[in-house]
């Protein structure tokens, strides 16, 4: 079966119409498409192949997506959100023979999505939406949530598994990554705040996104008000704290997430101000005192975490991210230690502005 009947069965709509798929390029995990056809209800779709190495259990993944979509779209049916379209059989993904697994999105019109902060109008939109995301889901079961990637957020998790990663790495990696070994080093008795807080119930489980960079966020083409987010593989439990960081993380610096000259990368205060204020004012008035009090420390500890996952990913042969070239990930991780440096520098301006945001808004 060709290429085209196959897709054609999976989703028989496009067997009525001639279609075009163009190839996706940004993205770490997936391989992706646009399919581009006349059809009167699908004219524009998004097709993906579900990276099932990185996420080994499809079938609650997309549960967790359908279930967090319909829950969205019951509590406000005029708010645009992503639609899966359904297969030949009715489901929500089709799991071939081969085991891979492929599922379509409706595409949103006259949207856009960006990899690169335009102006802190555009970061104050970002805030919004991902607070507002936050918001509407305080209700929602949290624990009925399948768990796509275990200890996703697990810090203390993530270091072990680098130690382990440096342990069996061949040597001239090792040997290569000094200064890096002893920045994890030097920090690592503050990598279980979070994790420790949430198991002691000191922080709420919510339902979080996990992967808030601007980029995973839609904006109208004609107002550029943020619409809603997008990419939900990673939803699960988790703390409110890991997606304003994660988000501040991506937006706060103005250098590419692997740029080799580490002059340009540092952490941006008026972005950081900006998306604060957004985002506490959709979501401020449900976060818990510890939550807000640790607002301004959540980007240093998530970029740190990210960083350790891309140096983790080096030594183990780049098997999770996606890479251009063979020292992709160790530039990633460079990248995030150098903007975590930068942020330590600047904590305590952060935490005024947390501090200032909350009294204006009360």
């Amino acid at each position: 079966m060709s290429e085209t009947n196959l897709l054609a069965y999976i989703f028989p709509f496009l067997g009525q119409v001639e279609f075009q798929a163009e190839v996706i390029k940004e993205g770490h995990i997936h391989n992706g498409w646009y399919i581009h056809s006349n059809h009167s209800t699908y004219p524009e779709t998004i097709l993906q192949k579900v990276n099932t190495h990185v996420f080994t259990d499809p079938q609650g993944l997309m549960e967790n997506i359908y279930q967090i979509t319909a829950y969205l779209q019951k509590k406000n049916p005029s708010q645009k959100q992503l639609n899966l379209i359904p297969t030949s059989t009715g489901k929500i993904y089709y799991q071939a023979f081969d085991e891979s697994v492929w599922r379509m999105y409706k595409l949103i019109p006259n949207c856009y999505s960006t990899q690169i902060t335009k102006n802190l109008r555009q970061v104050y939109e970002a805030g919004r939406v991902t607070g507002n995301f936050l918001k509407q889901l305080q209700d929602y079961p949290v624990h009925s949530l399948n768990i796509s990637i275990p200890d996703f957020h697990n810090t203390p998790k993530r270091y072990q598994d680098f130690l382990q990663a440096l342990s069996t790495a061949d040597p001239r990696l090792v040997q290569n990554i000094q200064p890096e070994i002893e920045f994890l080093r030097e920090r690592s008795d503050q990598f279980g705040l979070f994790w420790e807080a949430l198991y002691e119930r000191r922080l709420p489980w919510r339902v979080t996104h996990n992967d808030t960079k601007l980029d995973n966020i839609l904006f109208d083409l004609d107002t550029h008000q943020a619409i809603c987010l997008i990419d939900l593989d990673t939803i699960m439990p988790g703390s409110a704290l890991f997606d304003f960081g994660d988000a501040l993380r991506a937006m706060g610096n103005p250098a590419a997430e692997d740029e080799p000259d580490l002059t340009k990368v540092k952490f941006q205060i008026p972005v950081f101000e900006a998306y604060t204020q957004g985002y506490l004012a959709a979501a401020g008035e449900i976060l818990t005192p510890l939550e807000l009090s640790w607002l301004a420390l959540s980007p240093w500890l998530i970029t740190i975490e990210i960083g350790m996952r891309f140096l983790t990913d080096y030594l183990q042969g780049n098997q999770y991210f996606r890479i251009h070239y063979l020292q992709q990930n160790l530039n990633r991780s460079r990248t995030q230690f150098k903007l975590a440096s930068d942020m330590e520098a600047q904590q305590s301006l952060m935490e005024s502005i947390v501090q200032e945001i909350r009294n204006r808004i009360g």
